[in-house]
């Protein structure tokens, strides 16, 4: 996807290129309906009183009348009435000429090539070397009568001016083009800031602050968005605030509930018993629910972690033990391989929440059979765990939305989670300075990789 620097500055190029063929054309069109027939006059007349005056005053000489006037500006082209074409001055780009158009000349008739020159879209007439377009007269000589196709040789009149317009332009272009570029990314800089600014603010980041002090649409728009993350981070306190205050008041009655529940169930006839049942394990599941809010609600609230060095066997070890039981009843085999001497920097209760959604994230893919590997590598810097799962595997959607809260992608195997795990896992990561990822494809199984700092 071309970014809008890259946009705004090809549009440019494009402008200026499109403005030089329209004023080329304009300034074609200016010369050939305004200044071409006084300009192939002026030539004409500079013709006839040099042709006249070595008629009456020459030596004969015609070679070196034609010298004279090449040396004074003019490109000649020479056809005599016997003998080769001679040619002065710089040659012409093109020679071709009607051998009518000789005779008639050579007949006396005065050969109006310049001002007749035909319109061409983009190429100037004044500047098209070419011997039709040239002014045409005979010159008696001692030899006969020459046809004369004679043109200013612009080349030569104006060499250096060529050079300097030449080079003058040449300047011209490059430097607007690296002032356009450099413009152009100044210009574009507030909306870059604020592209940075939304991807802070959609990853949970309202404390933004889009710098500017301009007054066009842009400083507006800036100012406005940074109403806007106020507005959305004081909604968002809230709501948060209020997930916190409901998940705690619920906790008293789901307890009394299922307390409740239970006393009641030596009393109840075999027929209510299921419904009992149904009752104390719906208070578990909202408890459950209730238990992970609370945790989120404190994560949001930044409670403070109290990292110390973690055997990190040691802690995949008692999280195992805390799941042994889900993990026989799944039929799954779990294989640990994790150097005894590895530790990171955690907080001991935030990274049993981490194993423990991880590890019953995996077993509740798996089926009976299937292996869960826990593997570990660190550097100089970083433990790196990978928790590797058999099951069906997660497509890129899945991936893209597997750490939004509330979010169940495998709902065709019945789940009756709550969908807050791994957004925990992802925040309280977060917040030990880890990385969360996931590795994953249809078929192939996942694998979860985390990052810890490594405890020096």
């Amino acid at each position: 996807m071309k970014s809008l620097y890259t946009k705004i500055v090809g549009l440019v190029c494009l402008v200026l290129l499109v403005s030089a063929l329209i004023s080329l054309l304009i300034s074609n069109l200016f010369y050939y309906n305004v200044l071409q027939s006084s300009y192939s006059q002026k030539v004409e007349e500079a013709v006839d009183q040099s042709f006249a005056y070595y008629e009456r005053h020459g030596d004969g000489q015609t070679g070196s009348f034609y010298d004279m006037l090449s040396a004074t500006g003019f490109q000649l082209y020479v056809v005599p009435e016997t003998g080769p074409v001679i040619r002065h001055g710089n040659a012409f780009r093109d020679e071709t000429l009607a051998p009518a158009i000789i005779e008639r000349v050579r007949a006396g008739e005065v050969y109006h090539g310049m001002r007749d020159y035909p319109f061409h879209l983009f190429l100037l007439g004044l500047f098209d070397n070419e011997v039709v377009n040239t002014v045409g007269a005979s010159l008696k000589t001692p030899d006969g009568t020459d046809a004369v196709f004679i043109r200013p040789d612009l080349s030569r009149q104006i060499r250096e001016l060529h050079l300097f317009v030449g080079a003058f332009l040449g300047l011209l272009v490059v430097i607007s083009f690296l002032l356009l570029a450099f413009s152009i990314r100044y210009l574009v800089r507030p909306i870059k800031r604020l592209t940075d600014a939304t991807k802070q603010v959609a990853s949970g980041d309202y404390a933004v602050h889009v710098a500017t002090t301009s007054r066009d649409e842009i400083g507006e728009l800036s100012r406005r968005f940074g109403e806007m993350a106020e507005a959305v981070a004081k909604s968002d306190a809230e709501r948060k605030t209020f997930v916190a205050n409901v998940s705690h008041e619920f906790q008293s009655p789901l307890t009394t509930i299922k307390g409740y529940a239970g006393q009641l169930q030596p009393h109840v006839a075999p027929v209510g018993q299921d419904k009992l049942a149904t009752i104390a394990r719906e208070a578990d599941q909202m408890a459950e629910m209730t238990r992970q809010l609370l945790v989120l609600a404190r994560l949001d609230e930044g409670s403070r972690m109290r990292l110390e060095s973690i055997h990190l066997g040691q802690a995949i070890r008692t999280t195992l033990a805390t799941l042994a039981y889900q993990i026989d009843e799944r039929g799954v085999a779990v294989a640990v391989d994790v150097a005894s001497d590895m530790t990171i920097e955690a907080d001991a209760a935030a990274l049993e929440h981490v194993f423990q959604n991880v590890i019953r994230n995996a077993l509740h893919v798996s089926n009976d059979g299937d292996m869960i590997t826990i593997e570990a590598e660190q550097t100089a810097e970083h433990v790196t765990v990978r928790i590797t799962d058999e099951g069906p595997g997660m497509s890129d959607d899945m991936i893209a939305h597997a750490f939004d809260r509330f979010y169940q992608a495998d709902t065709a195997r019945g789940s009756r989670g709550t969908g807050l795990g791994l957004a925990i896992v992802a925040e309280t990561v977060k917040q030990l300075h880890g990385t969360v990822e996931i590795d994953s494809k249809i078929g192939a199984g996942t694998t979860f990789i985390l990052t810890f700092l490594r405890a020096t």
